[in-house]
């Protein structure tokens, strides 16, 4: 399995695909005669339903002017709930409603719904406004559990949860009414599991009953709707890439059995080794790893290792020679075929890297998903025993293959163990080059990620990467900041051109934000100091270089004096900082760590030019908050009030 080596091209920009605007087209739709796909509705109910979401499109911030909205407009649906959620433009306004909805009009649709589920639930639109009443449901249903002591999923003692009685906004009957609706739904999928996991609209059902029973709020690498009421959505952000934990919400006991069920059917079905490797099925068996987790880990373990040795790795799967004896990587291997040519066994040197025999799993996009859930649930032994199987001796070939390398930054990410890691690492260590080369330089984070992690291999990993991006010699040392942001290697960079705006890689930012965090980034910070004004300029007014000055303030071992150089070396640039986006963002990072002579020293530079400041929409802001005027007033009296202001913050 040979993979062509591509060349990483630091200019190059992706053409995303324009996505179709609904609105749009259902207005489209309209002028054609054509009231949208699925049901017929009504000419002015389908316009009314136009008008409404551009109104919900354009935003209402008011909460008293959306719940009049959202009441107004459920009003309509009376003795119509079937109708409307079998057109496609009503199916996606009462979608959006639902959520705000009072308890009657959610009721109103929960009893409207009930004695049609089978229909509904195949539908390709009324499926989606099945989904939003079972997530409401639940969400209302268990309100009353949450508390401020979520502790999150660990080996540990578990510690005592204190409960504190919170007041629910809804009557009890309301809240017995969505928890009945939420266990009659999930057990009618769980009854009708043989017909939904196959459904394409069905499937998503059972994916939306797992997650509510299981306590799931997002899955990893799951990010929240857009609230199109622009409200703000809250601390749920998302599980960022190479985090390994998740939340989940609590929920009642009875909820967590229907799991049990779901995964014990599952997991004992003949085809259950061959789901892993469908698009539809895979995914749903992802989200069933992920509820199980919070359910019960010993059955959480026998799934693991039901899916590792009948499906990822099948024990009559026989890897090749080279992999279970790990002989010499390098020694080509060749043999005659049928015509009497030379055919080169897959054990051959391509690019630097040998390409090995691979387990089943890593035949198929949908498995490779799977396994990658399965690596973010596993316990150590399990943890163990998938690396041992499926990865070890291959991580080479696989970080530089445009699919599989984002399957061995999900392995490096859930490892917590040292003497996992260091293997690994030594593995990959003289990969940096291929990687760099190929472009999958999320490995190269998931490594200093790892090292920073588990506080291993830092020196090592900075070497290394120093090494391949030729900043070794002496006089290029001074460029690694530069190159590390880059990712490209030193000479084929312009140095004559470093003041100047250049394209910064998001990998190569990361990398170098965790290096300032690691424990010696002596290296790292002095060649950043070293740049010029001009040239670390550039990297402060840029969209990702800016939180470099992050690592630089925060650093839990960059030096003060190390600070102290930064807030020299910018003196007489913070204007130009305070006067840009993402420049004023790190102009705000350095003032906070400023001695109170320093800040004196920063306000004098930038209030001679407090009009400049005034001028722009990102300057004003800064003017705003650091009072400039005020300081002009009395610099004295600005003082006096900043170290308040310092001392109520640290109170």
């Amino acid at each position: 399995m040979s993979e062509e080596t591509q060349v990483n091209d630091e200019n190059k920009k992706r053409t995303r695909k324009k996505r179709k605007n609904f609105l749009s087209n259902a207005k489209k739709y309209a002028k054609k005669g054509q009231m949208g796909r699925g049901t017929k509705m009504p000419e002015e109910l389908y316009q009314y339903f136009v008008g409404i979401l551009d109104a919900i499109k354009k935003g209402i911030e008011n909460q008293e002017e959306r719940n009049v909205l959202v009441n107004n407009v459920l009003e309509r649906t009376k003795d119509e709930e079937i109708n409307i959620i079998g057109n496609q433009l009503g199916c996606r306004v009462i979608e959006l409603l639902l959520p705000y909805a009072s308890p009657a009009d959610l009721e109103r649709f929960i009893n409207a719904v009930t004695p049609e589920l089978r229909r509904l639930c195949s539908d390709n639109f009324s499926s989606h406004v099945i989904e939003t009443l079972l997530r409401v449901s639940c969400t209302r249903a268990t309100e009353h559990l949450q508390n401020l002591d979520d502790s999150e999923d660990s080996d540990e003692i578990p510690k005592k949860k204190v409960k504190l009685e919170i007041v629910s906004k809804y009557s009890d009957e309301h809240v017995k009414t969505c928890s009945e609706f939420t266990l009659k739904l999930c057990k009618y999928a769980l009854n009708n599991l043989e017909d939904f996991v196959w459904d394409n609209y069905a499937n998503h059902i059972l994916r939306s009953a797992l997650k509510c029973l299981s306590g799931i709020e997002l899955l990893p690498g799951e990010k929240p709707k857009v609230n199109l009421f622009k409200e703000t959505v809250g601390g749920k952000k998302g599980i960022p890439p190479h985090i390994s934990k998740m939340a989940y919400k609590n929920v009642p006991d009875e909820y967590k059995g229907i799991v049990r069920e779901f995964a014990e059917r599952l997991s004992s079905w003949p085809q259950f080794k061959d789901m892993g490797y469908q698009n539809l099925t895979s995914a749903l068996l992802q989200v069933l790893l992920y509820a199980i987790k919070n359910v019960d880990k010993n059955l959480t373990k026998n799934i693991l290792k039901k899916l590792l040795n009948e499906s990822f790795a099948p024990d009559d799967w026989i890897p090749n020679a080279d992999d279970e004896k790990n002989k010499d990587s390098d020694e080509k291997k060749a043999t005659l075929n049928e015509d009497g040519d030379e055919k080169v066994d897959l054990a051959i040197e391509s690019g630097g890297v040998v390409q090995r025999n691979l387990p089943p799993v890593f035949d198929s996009e949908s498995a490779v998903r799977l396994l990658e859930a399965a690596l973010f649930v596993a316990k150590k032994k399990m943890y163990t025993q998938i690396y041992a199987k499926c990865f070890i001796n291959r991580l080479g070939q696989l970080a530089t293959m445009p699919m599989l390398n984002f399957t061995v930054q999900r392995l490096i990410d859930n490892c917590d163990i040292k003497e996992e890691f260091e293997p690994m690492f030594d593995e990959l260590s003289d990969k940096f080059d291929a990687l760099l080369a190929c472009g999958n330089t999320g490995v190269l984070v998931a490594l200093a990620k790892a090292c920073l992690r588990i506080k291993v291999k830092q020196m090592q990993f900075v070497n290394t990467l120093e090494a391949a991006l030729k900043c070794t010699e002496e006089g290029r040392q001074k460029y690694f900041p530069i190159a590390c942001l880059r990712l490209v290697p030193i000479d084929r960079i312009e140095l004559d051109k470093l003041d100047q705006e250049y394209f910064i890689n998001v990998h190569g930012s990361v990398i170098l934000q965790t290096i300032l965090n690691f424990q010696r980034p002596g290296r790292a910070t002095g060649a950043l100091l070293e740049l010029p004004a001009e040239q670390l300029l550039v990297v402060l007014r840029d969209a990702k270089g800016c939180h470099v000055a992050d690592a630089l303030c925060t650093g839990p071992f960059v030096g003060v004096k190390a600070r102290d150089k930064l807030i020299w070396k910018l003196k007489g640039c913070y204007q130009q900082l305070a006067l840009s986006q993402h420049g004023s963002r790190a102009f705000e990072q350095v003032f906070s760590v400023a001695s109170m002579e320093q800040k004196l020293k920063i306000m004098t530079e930038i209030s001679e030019k407090s009009n400049l400041l005034n001028g722009s929409a990102y300057g004003r802001l800064i003017a705003d908050k650091l009072h400039v005027a005020a300081f002009k007033t009395s610099q004295k009296k600005w003082e006096e009030a900043w170290r308040k202001r310092s001392c109520d913050i640290n109170s």
